[in-house]
């Protein structure tokens, strides 16, 4: 699997375990390592965000 694979194995995990509050979870993960000062796990969440942000959008995407 490659990283993007798992980028998005865990945004697509957000999304079936939180639903609406997804974005809010990923919040809370981005603080919480920012607060450990864990630079690594902030930037895991972050791009695991942005894939959220993506996956939100395509959902709710009106079809052709």
């Amino acid at each position: 699997m490659t990283r993007e694979q798992e980028l998005w194995a865990m945004a697509l995990w957000v999304d079936r375990e939180h639903g609406e509050d997804g974005e809010r979870f990923i919040t809370e993960r981005v603080l919480h390592f920012d607060a450990i000062g864990d630079e690594g796990g902030k930037l895991l969440w972050m791009d695991v965000a942005r894939r959220f942000v993506e996956l939100q959008g395509s959902i709710s995407a009106t079809p052709n």
